[in-house]
């Protein structure tokens, strides 16, 4: 067994032998986390550990593959026997095994889309026609349930303590969410957040299964430690009875709480669990010290006490740069000039990454770099399973595997002409009334007698559901018959279907393939192939973490972007947008350019800093002049500065 190269930090956590049960390894940004994971698992498989015996918990399905990449050039074949994967997939595969004790027999998993139309469908059945324009929308009810859910709270209190929804609407909230959950129930649904929830009933309820489940492994390795929810925290809790739990994770890089991430899972973590210890991880070799200078000062300003500072393994650098426009289409005028200029001195586009807050304030950029024909990709947009026709197809694999999907069939019904609403819900409501062990291709033979190629769909799935990759491919082709009469650009669209074939090569069955991307959606930029031509990446900030780049541009770092104007006077909510820009700062390798536009009502110049009436809460407000190297740029006509066509400007 080879022995991997560590620091002296990665060294002490991955190979460390104390007295603690538990450990904690606050691992600031670029430090080598996932080294340090890897190290471990090598150690432990060094000191006896069987690989069956460890499980190794991730966040994408991405990262838990990049992991057992990894292990395998390190370790061989020890790497095909550890359990890797995000929380989700591991509670499915569990549940899937003993599908009694957790109550999840025949249960078909469903994606956010889907739960918010059969959200909406109760919501229009609840609600008088005068009731619905002022009641919350059914993606505000989704994330109000879920939250509650994953903060490990009842709605009603979640409602109370989170919301300012007038105590009526509560009361009707609380009806719909309790109608949404009968209705998963009836249709044998299970959405994201059932597969948690259901997993922690399950443990805490029956201890002989929490001990069975908890008892296979010796060894537990969490990844984004700081990413976790008090639901996964009780998951970590029930099996830290058995096995030694071993988390990685940044306080600092703690940016998801609108998705329920408790902070508080990695800044109390000792105080929590009983025989734990925190190590460190400060040792960066992404950045160039006076990147880490201002990212280190800016956590400083904090009330929260981060406990660590980052040093540059690389020694010093180029200083950040902080940039003033007039405007922001200023702003972006001079980033894509920018960019051209690097390209044309020799720089490949890939070097350059440009961070933004939301894809919203990265429309103005766009459309400068669409102007002047640099390539880009845009990270943090629609995934390909969200795209229409991509979910079309995945309609029908879901409506030939339960008959009881009455969301599935109603979209696949609905692809072929001259199928509304109401046959679609005619033909749903005799699917669901047959007993489960008749084909639903009675039902359509029936209904649907000169329907051939409807029934032909459904028959051909069903046939293939052991050879996912055929059965796609065949699907594919077969709706596209129906899809391409529906859609523009078909063969691009076509082509979205191929690689979901493609995708399938590696799954046994159909079940498990949709599973699998229902779960954890790819993204059309993960899902191309790795020669793709070379480009900028445009990327949220809430994407960026884990990437880098030589060179890269923060754009609209202003007041009313950091902190965001929406979470001014939340002292917790304001803390986390410190910690957006701090995963902003912290992924540029050589070069930082922050740039920051002055054109909104908020903000005004003032001798060279902001003067704004929005709010005293701004994070570069009292930037000490040494950390940055300030420049200001003034207000250009047109393109380029001034035009011949200026002199018409006196005309009269």
């Amino acid at each position: 067994m080879p022995t991997m190269k560590l620091n002296s930090e990665q060294q002490a956590a991955a190979h460390y032998q104390g007295t603690a049960r538990h450990l904690l390894i606050l691992a600031g940004a670029g430090t080598g986390k996932t080294r340090t994971i890897i190290g471990r698992i090598l150690f432990l498989v060094k000191q006896g550990v069987p690989g069956e015996r460890l499980l190794m918990l991730t966040f994408t399905r991405r990262a838990a593959k990049e992991m057992l990449l990894r292990l395998h050039n390190e370790a061989g074949k020890v790497a095909d026997n550890i359990t890797a994967g995000t929380f989700h997939h591991f509670c499915l595969q569990v549940m899937r095994r003993v599908p009694k004790a957790f109550g999840v027999e025949d249960r078909t998993v469903i994606d956010r889309d889907d739960a918010q139309s059969l959200l909406q469908m109760i919501r229009g059945e609840r609600l008088k026609k005068g009731e619905k324009r002022d009641f919350p929308k059914a993606a505000s009810i989704l994330n109000y349930i879920s939250y509650a859910k994953n903060c490990c709270l009842e709605l009603e209190n979640y409602l109370l303590q989170f919301t300012e929804l007038d105590e009526n609407t509560m009361t009707r909230l609380v009806e719909i969410a309790r109608e949404y959950e009968q209705r998963k129930t009836e249709r044998r649904y299970l959405d994201y957040d059932d597969i948690l929830h259901l997993f922690v009933q399950g443990l805490e309820n029956n201890s002989k299964l929490r001990d069975r489940i908890a008892g296979l492994y010796q060894h537990v390795l969490v990844d984004e430690m700081q990413d976790t929810n008090p639901l996964q925290w009780r998951i970590l809790l029930a099996l830290s009875a058995h096995a030694q739990l071993f988390c990685v994770g940044d306080d600092a890089q703690s940016i998801y709480a609108f998705r329920g991430a408790d902070f508080r899972n990695v800044h109390e973590f000792d105080s929590r669990l009983p025989n734990a210890e925190i190590l460190k991880l400060q040792e960066n070799y992404r950045s160039t010290q006076e990147i880490l200078n201002l990212a280190n000062w800016l956590l400083e300003q904090s009330s929260i006490d981060y406990d660590k500072k980052l040093h540059a393994h690389r020694g010093r650098g180029l200083g950040p740069i902080l940039m003033d426009f007039e405007s922001k289409f200023d702003e972006a005028e001079w980033i894509a000039t920018d960019l051209q200029e690097r390209h044309e001195a020799g720089t490949p586009w890939s070097d350059h990454m440009v961070l933004v807050r939301s894809a919203w304030s990265a429309k103005t950029l766009e459309g400068a770099l669409i102007e002047r024909s640099i390539p880009y990709k845009f990270v943090g947009g629609t995934s390909l399973l969200e795209a229409a026709h991509v979910k079309d197809l995945l309609s029908l694999c879901r409506a030939a595997i339960n008959s009881y999907d009455e969301l599935a069939w109603i979209r696949y019904l609905k692809c072929w002409p001259k199928i509304g609403d109401a046959t679609a819900a005619k033909i749903v409501k005799q699917l669901i009334a047959l007993d489960p062990a008749e084909n639903p291709l009675q039902v359509l033979d029936s209904t649907l007698a000169k329907r051939e190629d409807i029934r032909h769909g459904i028959a051909l799935i069903q046939q293939y559901r052991s050879e996912p990759n055929t059965a796609l491919k065949l699907g594919a082709e077969h709706l596209g018959k129906a899809l391409s009469q529906r859609y523009d650009r078909w063969e691009s669209r076509l082509s979205d279907l191929r690689l979901l074939s493609d995708l399938a090569l590696r799954y046994k069955d159909l079940l498990g393939f949709v599973e699998a991307y229902t779960l954890d959606p790819i993204s059309n930029s993960e899902a191309e192939k790795s020669d793709q031509e070379d480009c900028v990446t445009l990327i949220t900030v809430h994407s960026a973490k884990g990437t880098e780049a030589p060179v890269c541009y923060c754009l609209g770092v202003q007041p009313g972007m950091y902190p965001h104007m929406r979470s001014l006077g939340d002292k917790e909510a304001e803390e986390e947008e410190r910690r957006i820009l701090y995963v902003a700062l912290t992924r540029a390798q050589n070069e930082l350019l922050i740039t920051r536009a002055g054109d909104s009502s908020q903000t005004v110049f003032h001798g060279g800093s902001f003067v704004h009436a929005a709010t005293s809460s701004y994070f570069l407000e009292y930037l000490p002049s040494q950390l940055v190297e300030y420049q200001h740029f003034g207000y250009h006509h047109g393109h380029g500065g001034g035009s011949v066509l200026d002199e018409l400007l006196d005309f009269e």
